[in-house]
């Protein structure tokens, strides 16, 4: 059994009415999901700058899925995914239940390991998608990338059409596999 841990930080911004928001923070409880010997302990990367002081460390083809429900149908957009690199571009494919959303191209650093806590942001990533009540599935795919990798500080999205008190006991359960 994968051992659960704290490693993921993101901001779920709800709509209440016009022109007003509520945004809630939330840490992801993450755990290996591909039966091997490698957790995502060994994936955490403690930066000084980083929103919760860690991120999550990704390779090419390695990806971040994060579960969430929503009690009633609504409208989920991505604002954001901030991000560290120490390296050339990588490019990062975002998708909502394998639907792809839209990807970015990472800010290529060179720092010779220094560039891992300058923190840069996708911005958003493709339109606001309507989606039912029920589970979802929001995944970072990492398509390509260098030797160096990626490092996801938080992802960043707004949920419309749900309330804070109805989403209060949804679930974010993210999983790392490759």
């Amino acid at each position: 059994m994968a051992s659960v841990i704290n490693v993921l930080f993101f901001v779920v911004t709800y709509s209440l009415a016009k022109g007003m928001t509520l945004q809630k923070s939330v840490t992801l409880h993450c755990n290996a999901d591909d039966g091997s010997t490698e957790s995502v302990r060994s994936r955490l990367r403690t930066r000084d700058d980083a929103s919760d002081k860690q991120t999550i460390w990704l390779h090419k083809g390695e990806e971040l899925n994060i579960g969430f429900s929503l009690p009633k149908d609504g409208i989920v957009d991505v604002k954001d995914v901030r991000y560290s690199n120490d390296g050339g571009q990588d490019r990062i494919k975002v998708t909502l239940d394998d639907e792809e959303l839209g990807d970015f191209w990472t800010h290529p650093g060179y720092g010779w390991g220094n560039a891992w806590n300058i923190f840069w942001s996708s911005g958003s990533i493709g339109e606001m998608v309507p989606v039912d009540a029920g589970k979802h599935m929001l995944s970072l795919k990492v398509d390509e990338a260098d030797e160096y990798g990626v490092e996801i500080d938080y992802i960043r999205f707004e949920v419309y059409g749900s309330t804070p008190q109805e989403l209060q006991q949804g679930q974010f359960i993210c999983k790392h596999h490759h």
